[in-house]
């Protein structure tokens, strides 16, 4: 009876789904492409779709889509920007009436530092970055990594790193600066290990609309800082960075020794890895 499969399928869930227990996020509909380790075979239905449902969406899921696709232009206009996606809360169906928005960026290579230069003006110019205690639709940004450094295995706990991978599992394409983009699972080869049942393609939809292509306004940006000028700008810039993130390290390194500050990656918010894998371990083993 299907009662009785749905019900299986829910204690296995609670079984071995721990991280969404313990980050208190609603488990996926497809949960087989979900299990960490375990491969659960008579769970996988082999499915060519990418589409993604969840039992429930949540209420304020709509909303912010509608308010993320307004911005269409904004994402295609900026300088030395490849990729955007959606991370964390909005791409674990877990959002509230005061959350933001979690962008993660790839940028061009060697030009991180001017990428999120014009990223962070242009948005504070459309006031909606987020800052101080506002956060109710104001985009976060504060990962950024070159399109020559997308292994983020290289920054992995020294153990399995549970949230490294149900995060990468979960993100969600906003903007590409092309459509042939190579997908960022091809560049985590050990995503497939720690989650067999991955179909190693976005296969989380939130019905977001995922755009293409540059401005030309962009464009005339990147030309204009290109060559010396280029190199002169992002040094600069990293000159000028010093003070800002100094204050940054200061306030947050206290809370977090995960703050990465490298030509190939920017990441700036607080980091509770640790926390979450200690706690995902000693659930698994009492449930064993």
């Amino acid at each position: 009876m299907e009662w009785i499969k749905n019900l299986q399928e829910t204690l296995l869930a609670n079984k071995y789904l721990l991280f969404y227990k313990i980050m208190k996020y609603p488990i996926p509909k497809n949960m087989e492409y979900f299990f960490f380790w375990k491969k659960i075979d008579q769970l996988i239905k082999p499915d060519n779709k990418s589409d993604f449902s969840r039992n429930k969406k949540n209420k304020y899921m709509d909303e912010y889509i509608q308010f993320i696709n307004k911005y269409w232009k904004l994402y295609r206009s900026l300088p030395f920007v490849k990729e955007i996606y959606l991370c964390n809360s909005i791409s674990f169906n877990s959002l509230n009436k005061d959350s933001d928005i979690d962008l993660f960026i790839i940028t061009k290579k060697n030009s991180i530092r001017r990428a999120r230069l014009f990223s962070v003006l242009f948005f504070r110019i459309l006031w909606i970055k987020r800052y101080w205690s506002k956060f109710k639709k104001k985009f976060c940004l504060s990962f950024y990594i070159t399109q020559d450094n997308k292994n983020l295995y290289n920054i992995m706990l020294s153990r399995s790193d549970v949230y490294l991978n149900y995060w990468l599992a979960h993100l969600i394409t906003l903007y590409q600066e092309d459509n042939n983009t190579t997908n960022i699972y091809t560049k985590n080869p050990r995503f497939k290990v720690t989650m067999p049942n991955h179909p190693n393609k976005q296969c989380i939809n939130i019905w977001n609309k995922v755009f293409y292509w540059n401005t030309k306004s962009k464009k005339i940006i990147e030309n204009l800082l290109w060559g010396l000028i280029w190199t002169l700008v992002e040094n600069t810039i990293k000159l000028l960075w010093i003070p800002v993130l100094k204050r940054k390290l200061r306030a947050l390194w206290k809370n977090s020794k995960w703050i990465i500050i490298s030509n190939n990656m920017l990441k700036f918010y607080k980091d509770q890895r640790e926390k979450i894998h200690l706690m995902y371990e000693i659930q698994s083993k009492s449930k064993r």
